[in-house]
């Protein structure tokens, strides 16, 4: 029986105590993926959640796989123990929840008032691809390099740019007080 089979059978309540109490490993098949930071972009901001939401946990566990470099298909996946498997999506699960809070930490800040009469708002229909975009710097054919930029390196530039578009903030804050000292 399929990975994915094994946990749609899963009742409710017994899935919502895995996941509440189940075992986290970030090894799998002998390879140790370490920190979901070294994911690529896309597989972090794209990939997962699409196979979360659509339950196909072998094709996140192949992608994730082949996301580090290492060719694997899926039904080579089920050839691997589902405990060791499921364990591997909670852990898989919990990184992406750290890194949601990680940015709502570091990268979230409020537009101002003029951002939003501008109607700032109305770009939140494009998701992650307004973040693909700015660092491709508008050009669409760069949008596949920057989803295969590793996480933790977007999420610098990110944080970097976010700090000085505070910084700037500031300056300008400070420009505007100055002149009308004069």
């Amino acid at each position: 029986m399929s990975f994915n089979i094994s946990l749609a059978k899963l009742s409710e309540d017994e899935l919502k105590h895995l996941i509440e109490n189940g075992k986290r490993i970030s090894e799998l098949d002998g390879f140790d993926f370490e920190n979901a930071i070294l994911f690529s972009y896309g597989f972090i901001k794209e990939i997962v959640p699409n196979l979360i939401k659509n339950g196909n946990f072998e094709k996140l566990i192949c992608s994730a796989f082949n996301d580090r470099g290492l060719a694997y298909q899926e039904k080579e996946i089920s050839f691997i123990d589902h405990n060791k498997l499921l364990q591997f999506v909670l852990w898989i699960k919990d990184e992406i929840e750290s890194i949601n809070e990680l940015e709502k930490t570091y990268l979230v800040s409020d537009p101002d008032i003029d951002m939003i009469s501008a109607g700032i708002n109305e770009l939140n229909q494009f998701g992650i691809l307004n973040t693909i975009d700015q660092l491709a710097g508008g050009d669409i054919l760069k949008w596949n390099e920057v989803k295969k930029l590793k996480y933790s390196d977007v999420f610098d530039k990110l944080y970097k740019s976010t700090i000085e578009s505070r910084v700037q903030k500031k300056l300008n804050q400070i420009m505007v007080l100055k002149n009308k000292s004069k």
